[in-house]
């Protein structure tokens, strides 16, 4: 086993004792096993936990394991050959292998695209007359006179 896939084994080992691992990789690669409908995808990201129903098996030599896509169970197989990050999708701590990323894909442009993707916050001016609003002038009872009883 070369020292990069060991790196990978390790890794991914040590982020499963702790509980999730995101693992990132080019489903592109000839030996990556997913469902067509990811098999052009350059930065795959799948989540694994211990804890999953389906057995997982971690070998050093890839990961085999059947997840779920759209909530169809689907056996994959996942070399480390294109596994290119790995990280804890919580605590947001990880490792990237540059000689792993795909030579065609530029993190730091899918990076500006998925920023531009989010629906930016717009902020209104809003005047103020200086008073409290009226329920903090109340002590935050409400006037509730509009509430009526229905039998």
């Amino acid at each position: 086993m070369d020292t990069l896939k060991k790196k990978k084994y390790d890794f991914l080992l040590h982020l499963l004792e702790e509980g999730d691992a995101m693992v990132c990789l080019d489903a592109r690669h000839p030996e990556v096993d997913v469902p067509e409908s990811h098999k052009n995808n350059s930065s795959l990201n799948l989540v694994f936990n211990l804890n999953f129903k389906r057995p997982i098996e971690i070998t050093e030599d890839g990961i085999f394991a059947t997840l779920a896509f759209n909530g169809r169970p689907y056996k994959c197989t996942l070399p480390y050959d294109a596994v290119w990050a790995i990280y804890d999708p919580k605590m947001k701590n990880g490792q990237v292998w540059d000689e792993s990323i795909p030579e065609d894909m530029n993190l730091a442009e899918q990076a500006i695209e998925a920023a531009s993707e989010k629906p930016q916050t717009k902020l209104k001016t809003v005047k103020s007359t200086g008073k409290p609003a009226k329920e903090a002038q109340t002590g935050g009872k409400r006037d509730r006179s509009h509430l009526r009883v229905i039998k």
